[in-house]
């Protein structure tokens, strides 16, 4: 087991560094589009000083705090763009028009070839620069420690986050094996993906259950600021550390019924 995920590891490197080779082929494009990811982060980082600067409490978080909220949110976002979102987009064309079949034939993993194969560098880093520096003000202002345990939280549910990432995203596209034209499903990754961008705690009970439990969204970027902040109770923790496991072993299961209904070019 752990030969195959060093094995893949090492291809998903090779993914990367060869999505960048290509990528820098349209040097314009690369310009272009940090260009417009800035704006994007102005605006955020407007709406954080504009939170920052009332003064005002949320749920009962310190304006200083919302900005490890925010920030992780952001970093968050750099994997989702980067790992899934072009993925996300190519997955029923694949299966429309034959490309899974190649996939197939692949000596790795289909599933991670087919969700993972597609990788954006070059436009996350003013994300990665932002978000770092918003998550190390909000620990610096809101008093936190930085030691190995407070470090080992964050980056723990972080990694738990990510994996609670691919599962909420991939399980949906399953449906292609079946209606091939998932499109629609497009138009509603970044509306879901907009509720990590503050606490979860800001909404009513029942949209928080649900995100947490039966839909568990709030659990790839809310945690991480939690857990650090000591805000969260034994069980959250657990659920937080469990959830992500069982969605894992729910999406390989799904990824193995689902594939065994694939046609070749949909037909």
């Amino acid at each position: 087991m752990w030969q195959q995920c060093w094995k893949h590891f090492k291809i998903y490197a090779l993914l990367i560094k060869l999505n960048a080779m290509r990528q820098l082929e349209y040097r314009v494009n690369i310009i272009l589009g940090l260009l417009v990811e800035i704006g994007y982060l102005g605006i955020k980082l407007l709406y954080a000083y504009i939170i920052h600067d009332t003064g005002v409490h949320i749920s009962g978080f310190a304006p200083q705090s919302l900005y490890l909220f925010i920030g992780t949110f952001i970093l968050m976002t750099v994997f989702f763009v980067a790992m899934l979102q072009f993925n996300i987009m190519a997955f029923d064309r694949q299966i429309i028009e034959g490309e899974f079949d190649l996939i197939l034939t692949k000596p790795v993993s289909a599933q991670f070839l087919a969700t993972l194969k597609y990788v954006e560098t070059w436009m996350v880093i003013p994300n990665v620069i932002v978000g770092l520096g918003l998550v190390g003000y909000g620990w610096y202002a809101s008093g936190i420690a930085f030691d190995v345990l407070h470090v080992g939280l964050y980056l723990l549910y972080a990694v738990l986050g990510v994996l609670t990432m691919y599962c909420v995203f991939t399980l949906p596209l399953l449906l292609a094996f079946k209606l091939h034209n998932i499109s629609a499903f497009h138009s509603l990754v970044w509306a879901l993906w907009d509720f990590n961008n503050l606490p979860h705690r800001i909404f009513p009970s029942p949209i928080q259950i649900i995100g947490t439990v039966f839909f568990p969204i709030f659990l790839i970027t809310n945690f991480s600021p939690l857990a650090i902040m000591g805000q969260l109770s034994l069980g959250e923790m657990v659920w937080g550390a469990l959830a992500p496991i069982l969605l894992f072993l729910l999406t390989c299961w799904g990824w193995q019924r689902a594939i065994s209904t694939y046609e070749s070019g949909g037909g």
